[in-house]
């Protein structure tokens, strides 16, 4: 019985972690999407073609027009993953606030957040100098020397293995932190380096038990195909996100704005490594944003948030998808734990729905 309560206990932390990081993110996605630029030179849509694309009901359709903030559930590709979003027409026209992207960030208000750094070109390890094992050093240092395939870290079979011959090579003395610590450091270059290279198909997997693995390139391939929308209203950010980095070629993504980060969150006592690429673009009159964490030391395996601003002729409709990949959630009674977690976003993510439709009606 107390084991149970206390893997409930875990979930319940882990979800909460989770919402808090993703909330801030929404606010951080809302901030830039009230600066849309509505313009005027085509008759866009009218807002329920748009919804109906993206299969609301006749009731769902008439709350947005109504000024209502919609949560929707949305299709979610496999057991691990958990994926919900929202949508808020705003009857306004907002002044075109583009600058905010270039300066907002959001680490600063998430609590879990301890360090990050800004990725650069090529990428080099100095751009990882801030990168600790911090909160309790030795201990996740102790875990990297003891990898194995499992779900304590996200790692595949080389790291693991690099991992190994450094413990090997210090068997009659403790490895110090800071020689574990720089081994990390070349490891997320590494994969860094690989998937702006290649992209998606650059993911290294994590090894798991029993010779299984987890994928985070086609989970994030499959969270990109589910935004099907996109295919009609900004089909050039839809291939993007399915082909990245060999569709930035196209002429008319020459005003992408793209920039990567390594964050260190503070995940159950420990740290917990992230990846990120955040890519906005102006498409005419749409603006669409989206953050992939297409790395993560553990805990869960990918994120991808995805946030548009597509302009109606009833107004600005916001929409905002988040699709996390977790092994906390597969497996044995997982179909009862992913309308849970959805439940429990839900009045987060409404609350920043709420803050944008204030600032826009306060102008």
């Amino acid at each position: 019985m107390r084991q149970g309560e206390a893997l409930r206990k875990k979930q319940r932390t882990w979800l909460d972690a989770r919402i808090r990081l993703i909330g801030a993110v929404v606010s951080l996605w809302a901030c830039l999407l009230v600066g849309v630029s509505v313009q005027a030179e085509l008759k866009p849509p009218p807002v329920g073609e748009i919804l109906l694309d993206i299969r609301f009901s006749d009731k769902e359709q008439q709350l947005v027009r109504e000024g209502r903030i919609v949560e929707r559930t949305i299709g979610e590709g496999s057991e691990r993953e958990l994926a919900f979003g929202m949508a808020l027409l705003v009857k306004a026209k907002p002044e075109k606030l583009a600058e905010s992207y270039r300066k907002a960030t959001v680490f600063e208000v998430v609590q879990q957040v301890k360090a990050h750094g800004r990725i650069s070109g090529a990428g080099a390890l100095a751009d990882f100098a801030g990168l600790a094992l911090q909160p309790n050093p030795e201990k996740e240092a102790q875990r990297y020397l003891d990898a194995q395939p499992g779900e304590e870290l996200n790692l595949e079979a080389k790291e693991i293995a690099a991992f190994q011959a450094l413990k090997s090579a210090g068997a009659r003395n403790p490895v110090p932190v800071k020689e574990v610590e720089q081994l990390v450091r070349q490891e997320l270059l590494a994969r860094y380096q690989a998937y702006r290279a290649k992209g998606l198909a650059g993911i290294a997997p994590y090894a798991r038990a029993k010779g299984a693995q987890r994928l985070a390139g086609d989970e994030l391939l499959q969270a990109a195909k589910g935004s099907v929308y996109l295919a009609k209203y900004v089909p050039v950010f839809y291939d993007l996100l399915l082909d990245y980095p060999a569709a930035k070629k196209k002429a008319e993504l020459k005003n992408l704005e793209e920039s990567f980060y390594w964050v260190n969150l503070e995940l159950f006592d420990r740290p917990t490594f992230v990846l990120m690429h955040r890519m906005a673009l102006q498409v005419g009159d749409a603006y669409v944003a989206v953050e992939r964490q297409f790395y993560t030391s553990h805990e869960y395996n990918s994120i991808q948030q995805l946030a548009a601003a597509l302009p109606t002729q009833d107004g600005t409709l916001l929409l905002y998808v988040g699709r996390v990949s977790t092994d906390q959630v597969g497996g044995f009674g997982s179909s009862a734990k992913h309308p849970v977690a959805r439940t429990l976003a839900a009045p987060y993510l409404k609350d920043m729905f709420e803050s944008v439709r204030g600032r826009v009606q306060k102008r």
